[in-house]
């Protein structure tokens, strides 16, 4: 079965608490035992080892607090699943190949922050879901938040349809103002990655384009900046 390294103390606690994952060990220095002892969840074989030893089992120059779990990943998700258990308000944010794993975890974090109920990525040409950098910057978030890999966007945005969601695409460039544009029922957010923004099909194929109200001088946020705003202004 595959396996993931979590790191972290929000990351680590918040996928201990989650059944979906099998926990393997937990991995610790003399310095933190005393902290994961006390870790709420399902506590697998806790492993004191030192701090070379821990940092050896995850990327270089990482976060890590001296804390490290080896789990399971969780099971994919299917965005029919998703979709038909949808209320009539829900959001759902789809990010059109954004690459950068700690975007996506900043991302996912403000999913969970503003009741967003999945986060769609591309399988191709997007951030890898399993990064334990991504799950150290959701800080939690990824236990909480869905994430769906899907490969072909424009078949997403059928089904999301389908569904009964309206989908919105952001872009400096929007028809439309958001926070001008009252976004009711169940609403997808399209976002495209810094520098080429969303792909021409997946604009095309937008119900509406929107842009954000900043001013003339410096007119775009960083993805996961612009994502956040986004989310707020459909509460």
């Amino acid at each position: 079965m595959k396996k993931q390294f979590l790191f972290g103390l929000h990351a680590v606690k918040a996928a201990l608490k989650n059944p979906q994952r099998k926990h393997t060990a937990l991995y610790v220095t003399d310095k933190s035992h005393k902290t994961a002892l006390a870790f709420k969840g399902t506590l697998p074989s806790v492993k004191v080892i030192s701090l070379k030893e821990l940092e050896q089992k995850i990327p270089s120059q990482s976060i890590h607090q001296q804390v490290v779990l080896e789990t399971t990943p969780i099971a994919p998700f299917s965005l029919e699943d998703i979709c038909a258990q949808a209320k009539n308000d829900a959001t759902i944010v789809v990010l059109d190949q954004v690459t950068d794993p700690h975007n996506v975890g900043a991302i996912l974090r403000s999913c969970a922050a503003f009741g967003s109920i999945a986060l769609v990525v591309t399988a191709n040409h997007g951030a890898d879901t399993s990064s334990a950098v991504l799950a150290k910057v959701a800080s939690g978030a990824l236990e909480v938040v869905p994430i769906l890999e899907e490969v072909n966007l424009s078949q997403t945005m059928d089904t999301l349809k389908e569904y009964g969601f309206w989908c919105y695409g952001l872009d400096e460039e929007g028809e439309e103002t958001l926070g001008k544009i009252k976004l009711d029922g169940k609403v997808a957010l399209f976002f495209g990655a810094e520098g080429p923004g969303l792909r021409r099909l997946t604009k095309e194929k937008c119900d509406v384009m929107l842009r954000l109200p900043t001013t003339d001088q410096f007119s775009t946020l960083n993805v996961s900046n612009t994502v956040a705003v986004a989310l707020f202004a459909t509460r």
